[in-house]
């Protein structure tokens, strides 16, 4: 039985460029759901009808939801993306 090392088949995206565009990519979603959930807690305070206060809380709740999800993301591919550039994960990538 041969033991075959996996090549990455996507030639036009690099395994290590990948990692770092999603990385800013979940960055900065993150950034926006923080700036989001921050406009929805102003208009709460100066919301006076009951009905929009309960559809910012609504809006309020998925936004956190999302800010929870990209936060993780964000973290996990912080660290592949350290880890992928280090010397020797690069020098094991630079062919692919």
């Amino acid at each position: 039985m041969e033991n075959q090392k996996p090549q990455w088949t996507m030639t036009e995206h690099s395994i290590l460029a990948i990692a770092t565009e999603m990385h800013t990519h979940f960055r900065d979603l993150q950034s926006y759901y923080k700036i989001a959930k921050g406009n929805l807690l102003s208009q709460m305070e100066s919301a006076s009808d009951e009905q929009q206060v309960l559809s910012l809380q609504e809006q309020l709740c998925e936004v956190e939801e999302k800010l929870t999800f990209f936060h993780v993301l964000n973290n996990s591919i912080s660290t592949v993306d350290t880890v992928l550039h280090t010397p020797n994960m690069i020098t094991e990538f630079k062919t692919h």
